[in-house]
C-alpha cells in the first residue's frame, strides 16, 4: 500500500514512523490536560501508545486511510495526530484528532481536520464522515463546526455518551487553503 502525505499551509500530515513513539507519547498521551478529552480520560502508559501506534499502521494497511502524525512544516516537530478511521463494530468513519497543549488555540487542528476531510471525500470517496467529542470539550466541538460538520445529538461510542457531528459528501465544500497530497512509495522518502 502506498503511503500518503499531505502538506497544508503550516502542517505536514504524514505516516507514523517507528521513531515517533516517544515524541507522540510526550505530545499527547502523557499530558493530563490533553487526555482528559480522549478515551480513558487520563494519561496512558507508553505500552498502550506503542500498541496504538501498531493499530494505526494496521488500519492504513487494511483500509487505505487512517491517522497521520501531525508535524509542523517549519521544523518537523510532531505535535499530535489527525485523520479518519473506521469506528470499531460499526460502519462509521470518524474524523479524529489531538494535539499537544502548547499548540492549542492556533487553528492547527482545524487546518489538519480540513485536510483529512478533503482526503476522505475526494481521494477515498467516502459518503459520510462523523466526529465525536466529550460534550464539555467546546474547543473540539468548535473545530467540528468550523469544518462544516453538523451536530446530530448524543451517541454512545467508546463506552460513553459523546456529542456526534456529521458531514456528508453532498454537504462538503473544500476550503480554499493550501493542500498538497503526495503519494510516497517508501517510508524512507518521508521528511524527518
Amino acid at each position: 500500500m502506498p503511503l500518503v502525505q499531505i502538506d497544508t499551509a503550516r502542517l505536514t500530515l504524514r505516516p507514523f514512523l517507528p521513531d515517533d513513539a516517544e515524541p507522540y507519547y510526550q505530545a499527547v498521551f502523557s499530558d493530563p490536560d490533553v487526555m482528559r478529552y480522549l478515551p480513558g480520560g487520563k494519561p496512558l502508559p507508553m505500552e498502550r501508545v506503542l500498541m496504538m501506534h501498531e493499530r494505526v499502521r494496521a488500519h492504513w494497511a487494511s483500509h487505505g486511510f487512517g491517522l497521520w502524525a501531525v508535524t509542523l512544516r517549519e521544523d518537523h516537530t510532531l505535535i499530535g495526530h489527525c485523520g479518519i478511521q473506521r469506528l470499531p463494530d460499526v460502519p462509521d468513519v470518524e474524523l479524529a484528532y489531538a494535539i499537544a497543549k502548547p499548540y492549542w488555540g492556533r487553528g492547527l487542528v482545524t487546518e489538519a481536520a480540513r485536510a483529512s476531510l478533503r482526503f476522505g471525500f475526494e481521494r477515498i470517496g467516502l459518503e459520510r464522515i462523523m466526529a465525536l467529542a466529550v460534550p464539555e470539550n467546546t474547543a473540539s466541538r468548535r473545530v467540528m463546526e468550523k469544518v462544516g460538520m453538523t451536530y446530530t445529538g448524543m451517541a454512545a461510542y467508546y463506552g460513553t455518551e459523546l456529542a456526534c457531528y456529521v458531514l456528508s459528501r453532498s454537504e462538503y465544500q473544500a476550503a480554499a487553503a493550501p493542500y498538497t497530497l503526495t503519494v510516497l512509495l517508501e517510508e524512507n522518502k518521508l521528511k524527518p
